[in-house]
């Protein structure tokens, strides 16, 4: 029962981030070296874990292109709390089906961090969801290009109430 509601968490995550990630912060008129994310949520961006699946092979980065592996770092805000922060994004592992493994921060005037998984599609948008550390699910809807993640974030608790914001980081 746990795993269905946090499924269910996480999609009415995603459908907030389509909703919500259209702040000025990446609008493409006002700041041309952003991209603009879009968000189309589905029920099926959440991957199935398998008892099978290797989730730390160390080569598996370059059996992916759109994604590369190490600690993205950048600024967002919460659209809900008007609180800015830092961002640290860390990608662990890409394989060549597009899993994705890595670890979510925020500090700095926010605050919050969980390990993530997911996946990142070929035409380089990229799906994370995780546990923070208080329980509350948060998801991640963001486009990659070269080595910036651009995107939403959406935050939820048992209950469904929610947060969601916006942010951009790049590979150090």
């Amino acid at each position: 029962m746990k795993n269905l509601t946090s499924l269910i968490v996480v999609v009415c995550l995603l459908v907030i981030l389509g909703c919500k990630c259209q702040s000025d912060m990446f609008d493409s008129s006002k700041n041309s070296s952003s991209p603009s994310p879009s968000a189309s949520p589905s029920a099926s961006t959440k991957p199935s874990p398998s008892a099978s699946s290797s989730s730390s092979s160390s080569s598996s980065s370059s059996s992916n292109s759109k994604l590369a592996t190490g600690t993205y770092e950048g600024t967002g805000k919460n659209a809900t709390s008007s609180k800015n922060g830092d961002f640290t994004l860390r990608i662990d592992s890409v394989d060549a089906g597009g899993n994705v493994e890595g670890h979510f921060e925020m500090s700095n005037g926010l605050s919050g961090s969980a390990d993530m998984e997911g996946t990142i599609a070929s035409d380089g948008k990229l799906k994370l969801s995780g546990t923070l550390e208080d329980d509350r699910s948060v998801a991640i809807s963001a486009t990659v290009k070269g080595n910036t993640i651009s995107g939403g974030f959406g935050i939820a608790d048992s209950k469904l109430r929610t947060e969601s914001g916006n942010f951009s980081v790049t590979r150090r």
